[in-house]
C-alpha cells in the first residue's frame, strides 16, 4: 500500500485519524467551512487544531480522498440542493458554495456526479 509506505514514520494512530475525520466532518457540516472560497489545508488545520499533515494523512487513509476533492465534494452536495430548490444561476450557485470560477465548478460537479449542473437538474426534476 503506497499510502502506508508514505506515512510509515507518522505518529498518527488510527484512533487519532478517526477523531480528525470526525472533527473535519463537524466543521464542514455545522460550520460550513467549505463555503469559504479561500479554504486551504492550513486554514482547516488551524480551525480544528491539528496539523495539515495529519489532515492530509487522514483524508488519504481514512476517507480515501485528498483535501481538494473532499472540499469540492462538500460544495457539490450543497450545489445539488441549490440547483433543485432555487432559481439561482449556475454561476451564482458556484460562487455561493465556494468555487472561484464557473469552470472549476463545472469540472468538480462533473467529476462527482458524471453530469453537468443543468443535466443533473433536468434529470432529477424529470423523475
Amino acid at each position: 500500500n503506497v499510502s502506508s509506505e508514505k506515512y510509515k514514520r507518522s505518529a498518527l494512530t488510527a484512533e487519532m485519524a478517526e477523531n480528525i475525520a470526525q472533527k473535519m466532518e463537524t466543521a464542514m457540516a455545522s460550520e460550513h467551512l467549505y463555503l469559504d472560497a479561500n479554504l486551504s489545508l492550513p486554514k482547516l488545520a488551524k480551525h480544528i487544531h491539528t496539523s495539515p499533515n495529519y489532515i492530509s494523512q487522514t483524508l488519504n487513509e481514512i476517507l480515501a480522498t485528498n483535501f481538494f476533492d473532499y472540499v469540492n465534494y462538500k460544495r457539490i452536495v450543497d450545489a445539488q440542493k441549490l440547483l433543485l430548490e432555487s432559481e439561482l444561476t449556475v454561476l451564482d450557485i458556484a460562487m455561493q458554495v465556494g468555487f472561484n470560477s464557473k469552470s472549476a465548478f463545472y469540472s468538480a460537479f462533473k467529476k462527482h456526479t458524471q453530469l453537468t449542473p443543468s443535466a443533473y437538474k433536468k434529470r432529477t426534476l424529470n423523475k
